[in-house]
């Protein structure tokens, strides 16, 4: 009997013991990928900090931005920048993982020269905006849609553009899934991603051990914090829009596979979409490699389909 009930007690602090492992291993992985202090963002937040610290241009151009705020559907406050340069054009930008607003200055001038209003938000969890986590686009693009709502109070006879670079570009794509005011016109997408959990899955193949962990953190993910990031679907949104749309990408992006703007760009009719990949550009490098050729296409899509 005594053996029995040892044998049964090892049992269990065995399975207590890989259970309590299990939830450490969600827990780090999940905190690493997708929390506000991640170490994986925090990363590429550094990179970007280094960047805009040689270029204070950038900084100087954002000086004259009015800063204005909107409230999400979880009570998170969210910050935006703002020029009215007295335009009916606004072009809304959402930078990528990592990043703030900052890091959409290149394409802010773009639109500007061209005759918009800009809009440069900081998505939840980046920046000055709240949040402890980031979804991928999951909840991102329901901001997006706030942020539209905001812009309309504003002007409400606005044309608007959006435009989106990395996890941005996907948030684009899903927001043009939602019901959206005929304000806006069409969009923009720089190397988004496909899928949330194709692109987890190709940045978890980087390392050995991409099988365990990569299923644990999916698992943590969905179950503690309910985000199934199978479902956080570009293509499958696109399919809802009636919107034209551009797609951009590098054709040597390591970081977003090249083969995922394919399966964006399958997703909407001939009839309103555009494609550009960059030769010899990595990951949102396509602008600095091809900038006069980046600028000639976009100016295209836009005159065809935007203005």
């Amino acid at each position: 009997m005594k053996i029995f009930l040892i044998v049964l007690l090892s049992i269990l602090v065995f399975i207590l013991v890989v259970f309590a492992l299990y939830l450490l291993i969600g827990y780090i992985t999940f905190r690493f990928a997708m929390s506000r202090n991640g170490k994986f963002k925090k990363g590429i937040e550094l990179k970007s900090k280094i960047a805009l610290s040689k270029q204070p241009e950038i900084s100087d151009y954002f000086a004259d931005f009015e800063k204005i705020t909107i409230q999400s559907n979880e009570d998170l406050k969210l910050y935006g920048f703002y020029k009215n340069n007295d335009k009916d054009k606004l072009a809304l930008l959402v930078h990528g993982y990592g990043g703030s607003h900052y890091d959409t200055y290149s394409y802010a001038k773009i639109f500007e020269e061209r005759g918009y209003d800009i809009l440069a938000v900081d998505l939840r969890a980046h920046g000055e905006s709240e949040g402890d986590y980031l979804t991928m686009g999951l909840y991102e693009h329901y901001d997006v849609i706030k942020w539209i709502e905001k812009m309309l109070e504003l002007k409400r006879n606005y044309k608007i553009v959006l435009f989106g670079v990395s996890m941005g570009a996907s948030t684009v794509c899903m927001t043009l899934g939602e019901n959206l005011p005929n304000n806006v016109i069409c969009a923009i997408e720089d190397c988004g991603y496909d899928n949330a959990n194709n692109e987890f899955k190709h940045v978890y193949s980087k390392t050995k051990f991409i099988k365990l962990f990569y299923r644990i953190f999916y698992n943590y993910t969905l179950k503690s914090r309910g985000i199934d990031l199978k479902k956080i679907d570009a293509v499958e949104k696109l399919k809802k829009s009636k919107l034209p749309i551009f797609f951009i990408h590098g054709e040597k992006d390591d970081f977003v596979p090249t083969a995922m703007v394919y399966n964006l760009y399958d997703a909407v009719p001939k009839s309103r979409r555009d494609i550009y990949i960059a030769k010899d550009a990595t990951h949102t490098k396509s602008i600095d490699v091809s900038e006069k050729e980046y600028k000639r296409r976009l100016d295209r899509f836009l005159t065809k389909y935007c203005v």
